[in-house]
């Protein structure tokens, strides 16, 4: 099969990234890339989330006729950081929106897209989703957290996410792990969500707080939400794989998952697992999403 072209998009909460990516009989590379700010409700509160959608939207359609000038483009791979249903609809987008935009869901990005871009195959993803089938090949069971802005997490069982009908599978990160009044606010209107307590706008929040009080952050209780979630998945589902990315991840880098490990032990019953085995970071090349859905746009 000769060499395929994708023009993938990793749509974050922080970094709009574009990139040619060329796949090659199941192995792809990024050829070239380009990334500009993402106009989200924190930078750009003024802005409704109906314009948010269009500067998006102008941003992947720009992207993709720059690259068809150098290459033949087979098809769009979009990887958004929300819930993908089985009709490929957007179900909320809060770290790009926050809660304000929820009007526009669910989001029928697929038609918007193929309405800009006739003739293209477009293959819509969760971020998580995308950045998963970068992994696929090397394991089958697995889960796959990225720390960013928000918290995203996809569970892999043989290969396949395990996303549901609804694509609310994995959104374990908006579930409460902190019930108390003042718990932090999440992007998408609750409090004391995963998602709140443990992406890099918290852990910002954390070191700001322990600078104002001339203290050092307390990387260890920030982790604590997350190996619970770990131990939730493993418990539950046998799980014996938990990889990290995101910008966080990469930031701290073994830091972050010694942290994690540390607090593993605490979480429940312990019958011989090797929690320092089961953490393990993913390569820190930032480029998970763009690779993985350009592979699974080519499988589709």
């Amino acid at each position: 099969m000769p060499v395929r072209h994708v023009a993938s998009f990793d749509i974050g909460g922080t970094n709009l990234r574009a990139a040619v990516v060329a796949v090659d009989d199941g192995t792809a590379r990024v050829v070239s890339q380009r990334r500009q700010e993402t106009p989200n409700h924190l930078i750009l509160p003024a802005m409704s989330a109906a314009e948010r959608l269009d500067a998006v939207l102008d941003f992947i359609v720009a992207a993709v006729s720059e690259a068809r000038q150098s290459h033949v483009i087979d098809a769009v791979a979009a990887a958004f950081p929300g819930p993908v249903d089985a009709a490929g609809r957007i179900a909320a987008l809060p770290t790009l929106w926050g809660d304000d935009g929820q009007a526009l869901c669910p989001l029928a990005l697929d038609g918007l897209l193929a309405a800009r871009l006739p003739g293209l195959p477009i293959c819509l993803f969760n971020d998580v989703t995308a950045a998963g089938h970068r992994f696929v090949g090397q394991h089958r069971d697995f889960a796959l957290f990225t720390l960013g802005s928000g918290v995203g997490l996809k569970v892999f069982i043989d290969g396949q996410a395990q996303v549901g009908p609804h694509g609310a599978g994995g959104e374990l990160t908006h579930m409460v792990f902190d019930p108390s009044p003042g718990a932090p606010a999440c992007d998408c209107g609750g409090r004391g969500h995963l998602g709140a307590l443990a992406s890099g706008r918290a852990w910002q929040r954390v070191c700001a707080a322990a600078e104002q009080d001339g203290q050092q952050p307390d990387l260890d209780g920030f982790v604590e939400p997350l190996a619970r979630a770990v131990a939730m998945l493993h418990y539950a589902l046998g799980l014996e794989l938990f990889l990290f990315s995101g910008g966080l991840s990469e930031a701290l880098g073994e830091t972050l998952r010694a942290a994690i490990v540390r607090r593993l032990p605490e979480q429940g019953w312990q019958c011989g697992q090797d929690w320092n085995a089961m953490v393990r970071l993913a390569p820190d090349d930032d480029a998970h999403a763009l690779i993985g859905g350009a592979l699974a746009a080519c499988r589709e």
